[in-house]
């Protein structure tokens, strides 16, 4: 099963790209205009990206969040450093942005991570606080990011 998972890792990935591409266009055509539209579309399938993953792995806190995080950046072949990880809070980096969107903005970033903030809100079935510590899009070597219950 891990091999099959692994090798729908170049079309995941792909597809990451273009979600990317497309809202780095669309915000670098409409600016901060654009924020809002792509933070609402990005929470849209927050929701449903937990009903799947609900289908495939039992997660009842964050520990759980933090194996589902690695075994998604394995399946695409990128690192997931887990900084700390408690049942309320887990606190990661990752050296490159899933989505290719580097060097564009934090805002950005901060508006495509909500598709994270509700999914991960619905799997705990708590709203979560999320926080963008460094984020390659902003132009750090890596993006840090903290989960935590509200």
């Amino acid at each position: 099963m891990e091999e099959a998972a692994k090798s729908f890792g170049p079309m995941i990935k792909l597809m990451y790209n273009m979600i990317g591409d497309l809202s780095s266009a669309f915000y670098k055509k409409y600016g901060k205009d654009a924020l809002s539209t792509i933070s609402a579309v990005s929470a849209k399938y927050g929701e449903p990206n937990a009903k799947l993953v609900q289908q495939m792995m039992p997660i009842k806190n964050m520990k759980d969040v933090a194996e589902m995080y690695k075994m998604m950046f394995g399946m695409i072949g990128e690192k997931f450093d887990i900084v700390k990880v408690s049942d309320d809070t887990l606190h990661f980096k990752v050296s490159t942005c899933p989505m290719c969107i580097q060097g564009t903005s934090k805002e950005l970033c901060e508006a495509m991570m909500q598709t994270d903030k509700k999914m991960v809100s619905t799997l705990l079935g708590h709203q979560i606080n999320i926080g963008i510590l460094k984020s390659v899009a902003a132009g750090d070597k890596y993006c840090e990011v903290t989960f935590s219950k509200k």
